[in-house]
């Protein structure tokens, strides 16, 4: 009779399975949240680039606001293109990032490029060797920005050539630094640049103007680079 009594308790709990269907399969627990912040996509490289506020509190107007420069085959990227000649270090450009800004008649263009084999050191020193040939030639789409600001309406070519006249330097500031001026004969305006290096990356500032003269250039390249190298410097 016990025994009886037990079959018929196992049948009773197959037949109720069976009416109920198969188990189903415990769901995995969510995985705990990430404490740390998602980190930035490859190649933007914009937060080493002041921001639109912090170019207002310098006194700049912005032009186009910091972007990714996608550097491929059709679009190289060229810091400073020495004696109009590519430069060995071109070929090493992972990433970089551009902006540019205005105060009056002053176009300033931020481009910043971050190296695989050289450190921003290097770029710049071999930047100052190359630059002993004297010019150096934009082949920069971006010059036709400074159309806008020329007093006939042509603004400059593509590949319009800088005659370097002078170089200065920043007092105070830590990054190795290369900076001069020279004059676009094309248009007869002038422009001063000034490279920063920090790390593997290097930033040039460059400014053009037909109305303010080379020394005035450069005093307000030194001027802004409180602004630009305190989001440059970030590590």
């Amino acid at each position: 009779m016990r025994i009886a009594l037990v079959l018929t308790g196992l049948v009773l709990l197959v037949a109720g399975c069976s009416a109920e269907g198969p188990a189903a399969a415990p769901k995995p627990s969510p995985a705990p949240p990430s404490s740390s912040a998602p980190p930035l996509a490859a190649g933007d490289l914009t937060r080493y680039l002041p921001s639109g506020d912090e170019l207002t509190k310098a006194g700049l107007t912005v032009g186009r606001d910091r972007l990714p420069y996608v550097v491929g085959p059709n679009t190289p990227l060229r810091i400073v293109r020495a004696c109009g000649a590519d430069q060995p270090w071109d070929a090493a450009v992972r990433d970089g990032a551009q902006a540019y800004s205005t105060k009056d008649t002053l176009w300033i263009r931020q481009r910043l490029a971050e190296y695989e084999g050289y450190t921003g050191s290097q770029v710049v020193s071999g930047l100052d060797k190359a630059l002993g040939c004297g010019k150096t030639v934009s082949g920069d789409h971006d010059l036709a920005v400074v159309s806008r600001f020329s007093s006939h309406g042509k603004g400059l070519p593509e590949d319009a050539e800088l005659t370097v006249k002078s170089r200065f330097s920043v007092p105070g500031t830590g990054d190795p630094q290369l900076g001069f001026c020279g004059q676009f004969a094309e248009a007869r305006m002038a422009g001063c640049v000034l490279v920063l290096a920090h790390g593997n990356r290097v930033l040039a500032v460059a400014a053009t103007d037909y109305q303010m003269s080379m020394a005035a250039q450069q005093a307000e390249l030194k001027r802004l680079v409180p602004a630009f190298a305190a989001a440059f410097d970030q590590d």
